[in-house]
């Protein structure tokens, strides 16, 4: 039941934000993230890859690309397309040598889709 309501309430989120075209890719989109997202490496097994390959296997009607999981990717509304997270940013980081290290994040695809994902849920 968790999953259909953090499903619901990310669609709602993307959906109550712009005008999309895509509407498809972002419901695939949601799928993925809310029953896949919580998968990770255990054991030496990379469950999270598993799922991607599975869905890739089984769920054609979208076409993700060859390269990296399903997960490497994020729905450009205004394109209707697949593009890659780190596509999304647009600033460099800049540092400030008098702020400790440990203050900035540094955009990578998994920071960039956690930073994604947790303002659409904020």
């Amino acid at each position: 039941m968790a999953i259909v309501i953090s499903m619901c309430r990310l669609l709602e989120s993307i959906l109550d934000k712009q005008d999309v075209k895509a509407l498809e890719y972002v419901f695939v989109f949601a799928c993925i993230w809310c029953v896949g997202g919580g998968f990770a490496e255990k054991d030496g097994k990379d469950f999270r890859k598993e799922f991607s390959n599975w869905w890739k296997e089984k769920w054609k009607q979208i076409k993700f690309p060859s390269k990296g999981t399903v997960f490497d990717y994020f729905v450009d509304i205004e394109g209707g397309k697949l593009e890659e997270w780190n596509k999304m940013t647009t600033k460099e980081v800049d540092p400030d040598t008098s702020r400790p290290i440990s203050s900035y994040t540094i955009p990578t695809m998994d920071t960039i889709s956690a930073n994604y994902l947790m303002k659409q849920f904020i």
